[in-house]
């Protein structure tokens, strides 16, 4: 596989999960940080499928806290099923660096009437020779999750806030077709997403000082295994 360098432009990320009834004072303490929080785009609806191997990688060095860890997924927005454009995305995170390489997909379609392997040739055909070599090494689908994230932008640009709620997870391990059907429970999750620039880093620690509840930290995908696994 490709060896990745962090680039210029990464950011240091941070993410927190805490569950639905803290929901109003996430966002009283975003509205009201001295950082002055603006919505930045509207609320939209975000599906993402999870691909991982069969030693459960991806899962494995998020849960041992890898420095050196990668996600890969196939996100797109809106309905859930149908025909939509779509990109594959490998989300690298090196310590608390974290950026995203994409590769678009402009038709794609998805429903419970298409089987994994048609899905996959569809997306193989649309992507480099790199995004086939990933689907290659992790060409298990393990999760389609699902929620409505809203955006926040500080009033220098510094600091970018997302909160995910309504989160919906499937289980497609063992399935030869998507399954849209059959949710698993997930304890009402919130998640709670931080990006800072990285000239501001001195600040961080200020920053979350100030934040009114206690939470945990890890990812929607983690979150997603976890759940379907009953733990």
């Amino acid at each position: 596989m490709q060896v990745y360098k962090v680039p210029n432009q990464s950011r240091y990320e941070i993410k927190f999960v805490t569950y639905n009834i803290y929901y109003s004072e996430i966002l009283n303490w975003v509205k009201l940080n001295k950082s002055i929080f603006k919505k930045e785009y509207d609320d939209r609806i975000i599906n993402n499928i999870y691909f991982d191997n069969l030693s459960y990688n991806c899962f494995t060095d998020n849960i041992y806290g890898s420095s050196n860890r990668t996600k890969i997924r196939l996100r797109w927005y809106g309905k859930s099923q149908g025909k939509t454009n779509a990109s594959l995305e490998l989300k690298f995170k090196r310590n608390i660096f974290g950026w995203k390489k994409r590769f678009k997909i402009k038709s794609f379609y998805i429903s419970e009437n298409i089987t994994w392997a048609e899905l996959k040739k569809s997306i193989n055909l649309q992507v480099s020779y790199e995004g086939k070599i990933w689907l290659e090494n992790y060409p298990i689908p393990t999760i389609i999750n699902n929620y409505t994230r809203e955006y926040y932008v500080s009033a220098d640009k510094n600091i970018r806030v997302t909160v995910d709620r309504n989160i919906n997870v499937f289980d497609q391990r063992i399935k030869k077709i998507p399954n849209f059907s059959k949710k698993t429970f997930t304890q009402n999750m919130i998640v709670l997403e931080i990006k800072f620039d990285r000239k501001i880093r001195k600040k961080l620690n200020d920053f979350l000082n100030d934040m009114p509840i206690r939470v945990s930290r890890n990812s929607k995908y983690v979150n997603s295994i976890r759940a379907v696994n009953g733990f």
